[in-house]
């Protein structure tokens, strides 16, 4: 694959070439072949350990079955009877202590001994539950590593049937063929087009129209609730009567110095948060501390969501993401979730897992760039740091997913998320408008 002078993937134009598209077909399927191995690997080693854990574990019954507790306690008794009898035939008090320290001997092996049996089985035992974690942490890495094995599969077949279909109007050019024109071109692009809309509407047609079910037909307005006589202006009533009952599907200005109340909501604005709770339930308490809670569990899933997607901000100054852009850092970052390297949210990754040099490069592949390109691996102290400085973009997650900011468009987006908050899509006609305000500062 080309690289232009700045470092970053070749651009569209260099893509339609068939030499960059048999390259990427061989990054994609040498990276599938790669994860195929590593997923195979991964599978032996569970299964060694498997092995390993089964005789840890039979080696535990073992030493557990060996130890009796009767059996210390009839020592002892005996001892104790042995002393009694000594003392009886005692007839001078150095036949008293003699007996005495006997039974105390005797007592004092009893007890080492099943301290020693005790010992055993606790070493045995954290033997174990060191084995048990183990398999647990390998058992992820090999899920991991089939699904990442799984999807590098589905992008190298995607990537090979691109090749096909581009080679196949290359030669129907050549052969002279009046369809392979370029208004043909569009009918198939478009067509192509609709297929793969068809096939991805299902699923979020029918999320969204299960929550339609429960809301009444509306229509946005535009109109500021305050300018109308008040907040509660925006209500229902006085958004029903208009022509359509259709939700506006303009694309919204995300990033502007204006942007919709929604997007301060999602920056966790205290403000933003007050104004809507004081629009939507007025002064009523319990009212207020439904809507308080349902808007923050729905700012808490789309944060969620960013997460899972890699909506994030690479902040300047770490040498291995300096070397990407934007998107190619976050495409590494879906990258190591699909290796369970997840970001916990809170500047680490989750559950203490690491990615070592190994599952960086694999994440690099997968992104469709070239390792050679990265010049600066962190070490181990400067992997556990690379999620330390980032924060998550919600608002890249909504321009992408969602930039009409329609509810078939957020439910597609949060998925099963989208059930927390259930009041706000229950009272979307009223709750809508009042999201796609313009913010104050």
């Amino acid at each position: 694959m080309q690289v232009d002078d700045a470092g970053g993937q070749p651009g569209p134009d260099s893509l339609d070439s068939g030499s960059s598209r048999r390259r990427l077909v061989e990054i994609r399927c040498g990276f599938a072949e790669l994860a195929r191995r590593e997923a195979e690997a991964a599978e032996a080693r569970v299964a060694d350990m498997r092995h390993r854990f089964d005789a840890q574990l039979a080696a535990l019954t073992t030493a557990q079955t060996a130890v009796d507790p009767r059996v210390p306690r009839r020592a002892k008794e005996e001892a104790h009877s042995r002393f009694r009898k000594a003392i009886a035939k005692a007839r001078s008090r150095s036949q008293v202590e003699a007996a005495a320290a006997s039974w105390l001997a005797e007592i004092n092996r009893v007890n080492g001994a099943a301290l020693g049996a005790q010992m055993r089985i606790q070493r045995e035992r954290d033997a174990t539950d060191a084995l048990a974690f183990q398999f647990d942490h390998l058992t992820a890495i090999a899920e991991a590593n089939r699904a990442m094995a799984e999807s590098a599969a589905e992008a190298c077949r995607t990537a090979q049937e691109a090749l096909a279909a581009t080679q196949g109007e290359e030669v129907a050019r050549a052969a002279g063929d009046p369809s392979s024109g370029s208004a043909a071109e569009m009918i198939s692009a478009h067509e192509a087009a609709r297929a793969v809309s068809a096939e991805a509407q299902p699923e979020a047609t029918l999320a969204a129209v299960a929550l339609r079910r429960t809301v009444p037909a509306f229509t946005v307005t535009n109109a500021d609730p305050a300018a109308a006589g008040g907040p509660h202006a925006a209500s229902p009533a006085s958004t029903n009567g208009a022509a359509s009952s259709i939700e506006a599907a303009a694309p919204f200005d995300l990033r502007g110095p204006t942007p919709p109340s929604i997007v301060r909501l999602l920056q966790r604005d205290t403000a933003t948060m007050a104004r809507l709770v004081d629009w939507l339930a007025g002064p009523d308490g319990d009212d207020r501390r439904r809507w308080q809670l349902c808007l923050s569990d729905f700012v808490d899933a789309v944060a969620a969501t960013a997460i899972d997607d890699g909506c994030f901000v690479f902040a300047a100054g770490n040498p291995f993401w300096d070397q990407l852009t934007v998107d190619e850092a976050r495409e590494v970052a879906r990258g190591l979730a699909a290796l369970g390297y997840r970001y916990d949210g809170m500047g680490e990754f989750a559950d203490g897992r690491v990615p070592g040099q190994r599952e960086l490069a694999m994440a690099v592949g997968q992104a469709g760039l070239l390792t050679v390109r990265v010049h600066s691996w962190p070490g181990p102290q400067e992997a556990a740091s690379l999620y330390r400085q980032i924060r998550v973009d919600p608002i890249a997650l909504l321009a992408d997913k969602a930039p009409s900011l329609t509810m078939g468009e957020l439910v597609s987006m949060l998925g099963r998320r989208a059930e927390v908050a259930a009041d706000l899509w229950n009272d979307w006609s009223r709750a809508r408008p009042l999201l796609l305000l313009p913010s104050r500062e």
